[in-house]
């Protein structure tokens, strides 16, 4: 038994890939997932759009600028201000006007500027949970893969100790030639794994190399011990937390707010918009006088306003259907990661508290076994083969499981790898 404890000891223990050895770091998902969310180009760009909304609020809110108005009137004279204070009708002339929109259609506009805003801040927390979940999915495949490759090296020791007890045994005559030969064909075997965990390990450190926004591929310390996240509740009460909390879901209510609210100023364009204006007249040495007017919009309720309400309530319509596509999809989305986070727990739980150690068994009575002759190399090799198919399965199925969590995340809050 003594001899396995390397093997058994692999299910527990991560070790770096044989093309990165001797790390002296290990790698941080916090703060993996917090140099991303700082770096990703995706995360900067809702920030920047959400910022140029607010930006917006203020401004369709407000009056629009007055304006100045100005000019010489000369009665018999071409040339300005030559019959100033003569004539009646020569003057200069100054005034200011300001455009009024019908009262509560500002409100309106900044309303609907607001819940774009609105909007575009819950992007924001979208884009921020899906580049976590994309950094957090990349780091759990690169630990599988270290495993893997851990694993694999501490097979190869075994199987080079079944080598020295077949060639003992093939020098005394207690076993044939092919036992030898059956072993280096299980060499070569662990040979082609380690490259391809190789080159899935330098494909992985390639697309966090992209998350992080680093520019060319960097080589990864290996990921630290990872031990399974307990689910994080019932499926029906996460359900309700994505309905409530999900971003995706409060992006898509803004939008509807939003639109909601342009339907309201469609029809409130229906009133007449009003501009007052006031203007001083000098006429010299002949007394001034001050005109005070304004004017009133006259609505074309058969023309453009119909028209608008009509475009506005068809937008309504498609954002009420894309804000129930959306909650659809996060069900989906919500179900499909628990549903695999379930059965990879199960799984676990399976492996650790009878697959593993049964085959461990299974592995240290055949090699007993074949030294004394009661077995053939077949069946040691097949024992051999067997636990490590199902070392490797184990690191894989716990790497599905906390992906499947960081998906989950998404949608029902920030997992604990997030660091925030």
């Amino acid at each position: 038994m003594s001899r396995l404890a390397p093997l058994v000891l692999s299910c527990l223990i991560v070790a770096p890939c044989v093309l990165a050895q001797d790390a002296p770091a290990i790698l941080s998902l916090p703060e993996l997932v917090r140099e991303a969310i700082d770096r990703n180009p995706e995360v900067q760009m809702a920030a920047r759009a959400a910022e140029a909304k607010r930006a917006r609020v203020g401004q369709v809110g407000a009056l629009a600028d007055p304006m100045l108005v100005f000019g010489v009137i000369n009665e018999g004279h071409p040339v300005p201000f030559q019959t100033l204070g003569e004539r009646d009708f020569s003057e200069a002339y100054v005034g200011i006007s300001q455009d009024l929109p019908y009262p509560g259609k500002r409100r309106l506009r900044t309303d609907a500027a607001r819940e774009e805003a609105e909007a575009a801040k819950s992007a924001i927390e979208a884009a921020r949970r899906r580049v976590a979940a994309d950094v957090a999915e990349a780091y759990y495949d690169l630990y599988s893969v270290q495993a893997a490759a851990h694993i694999v090296d501490e097979s190869d020791q075994l199987l080079e100790q079944f080598i020295k007890v077949a060639n003992t045994r093939l020098a005394v005559g207690q076993a044939s030639s092919q036992d030898v030969l059956d072993a280096e064909v299980e060499v070569s075997r662990l040979e082609e794994k380690r490259s391809q965990l190789c080159q899935r390990k330098a494909i992985l450190e390639a697309r966090l190399s992209r998350l992080l926004f680093r520019g060319d591929a960097a080589t990864f310390p290996p990921p630290g011990v990872v031990v399974a996240t307990a689910l994080p509740g019932k499926l029906e009460d996460l359900l309700k937390i994505a309905d409530e909390e999900s971003p995706v879901l409060h992006e898509k209510a803004s939008v509807v707010a939003q639109a909601e609210r342009k339907v309201d100023l469609a029809r409130r364009d229906r009133r007449p918009d009003f501009s007052v204006n006031f203007t001083y007249h000098n006429r010299g040495s002949i007394d001034p006088y001050y005109t005070f007017g304004g004017t009133v919009t006259l609505p074309n309720l058969h023309g453009r306003q119909n028209g608008a309400i009509d475009e506005s309530v068809a937008d309504l319509g498609g954002a009420r259907s894309g804000a129930d596509l959306a909650r659809a999809d996060v069900r989906y989305q919500v179900t499909e990661a628990y549903r695999m986070a379930e059965t990879s727990e199960r799984l676990l739980r399976l492996y650790d508290e009878g697959i593993l150690k049964q085959s461990r068994i299974s592995l240290d009575s055949a090699f007993a076994e074949y030294r004394v002759g009661k077995v053939d190399f077949l069946k040691l090799v097949t024992s051999w083969r067997r636990l490590l198919d199902y070392d490797l399965t184990y690191h894989e199925q716990l790497a599905e499981h906390e992906k499947a969590l960081a998906r989950l995340a998404v949608h029902v809050g920030p997992s604990p790898a997030s660091g925030r």
